[in-house]
C-alpha cells in the first residue's frame, strides 16, 4: 500500500505522523519505506537519514532508479529529500512521474509512506497521484479548514491520473476537545469530510513536547517516550488504519 500524508498548509503534523506510522509499522513487522518529498528534509533527518545523499531529486530527474537511492536506518528505509528538491520542476502534464518511479517498489514493501511538503506544489499532487490513499492531518482551526477545501481540489486533480485514490480520513492534530473553538469547528470539519466521502478518525493526537524531542534526537517516539500521550495516540491511529502485510 502507498499512503501519502498531505495537507494544504504547514504545521499540521505531517512529518510527525509519517515518522510515527513508520515506526509503528516496524513494530508490527511490516517492511516500510518512507519517501521524503519535502525540500526541508525533516522526515529524512528525524528517521536518521543522510540529507546529503542522492535521493528523490535523482529519481525524478531520472538520474537514478528509486531502488538505487534507498537508505536503511534503524527506524525505516528512506528515500531522502534535500535542498536540490527546490530545483525540481514537475510539468503539469507529468504528474504521474512519481507513480511510475515507485511502481517497481510495490512488490518489495508492505507499506510506502509519502511525506508531502506544505502547500499544494506539483510534487504534492504527484505524491497524491502515486498513492492508493491519503491521510489528511490538520488542526481544528479556521486556517486549516480553509486548507481542507484546497486539499479537496488537489485530490480531484490527482484522481485524473489515479481514479482509485482514496481518502483514508482526517486526523486532528493537537486537538483539545474541551476547547470551545475546536469543538465548534469539528462540526464544520465533519460536514466537509462527508462531502469528500471520508471521515474524521476517532483517534486524535494530543500535544506534547515529546514528539519534537524524539525527532531532534533522531529516535522513535515509541522508544524515546513510550508512555507519552502522542505515543498512545499514534499507536491507536495505526490500529484504526488497519494496515497489514499485503506482499505475496
Amino acid at each position: 500500500m502507498i499512503l501519502s500524508v498531505a495537507f494544504g498548509k504547514g504545521g499540521t503534523g505531517k512529518t510527525s505522523t509519517v515518522c510515527a506510522l513508520a515506526n509503528q509499522a516496524r513494530i508490527h513487522k511490516l517492511k516500510t519505506l518512507v519517501i521524503d518529498c519535502d525540500t526541508q528534509g525533516n522526515s529524512t533527518f528525524a528517521l536518521g537519514g543522510d540529507l546529503t545523499a542522492a535521493g528523490l531529486y535523482s529519481v525524478l530527474t531520472r538520474k537514478a532508479h528509486a531502488a538505487q537511492v534507498i537508505q536503511h536506518t534503524q527506524q525505516a528505509d528512506i528515500i531522502s529529500a534535500g535542498l536540490d528538491m527546490a530545483e525540481l520542476e514537475i510539468k503539469k502534464n507529468n504528474l504521474a512521474i512519481l507513480k511510475d518511479a515507485l511502481q517497481p517498489l510495490r512488490s518489495q514493501y508492505d507499506l510506502i509512506l509519502l511525506d508531502s511538503p506544505p502547500g499544494l506544489q506539483r510534487i504534492t499532487k504527484a505524491a497524491l497521484a502515486a498513492s492508493d490513499s491519503v491521510l489528511l492531518p490538520m488542526r481544528a482551526d479556521s486556517f486549516s479548514v480553509m486548507g481542507l477545501y484546497l486539499m479537496q481540489q488537489a485530490i480531484e486533480d490527482a484522481r485524473a491520473i489515479s481514479p482509485e485514490l482514496q481518502i483514508a480520513g482526517i486526523l486532528l492534530i493537537q486537538y483539545k476537545p474541551n476547547q470551545n473553538l475546536a469543538s465548534d469547528l469539528r462540526g464544520d470539519i465533519e460536514e466537509i469530510a462527508q462531502q469528500m466521502g471520508t471521515k474524521i478518525f476517532k483517534t486524535y493526537i494530543r500535544d506534547s513536547v515529546a514528539v519534537g524531542k524524539a525527532q531532534a534526537r533522531q529516535q522513535s517516539l515509541f522508544d524515546y517516550a513510550p508512555r507519552s500521550n502522542p505515543a498512545a495516540d499514534y499507536a491507536a491511529l495505526y490500529k484504526e488504519l488497519k494496515l497489514k502485510k499485503e506482499r505475496k
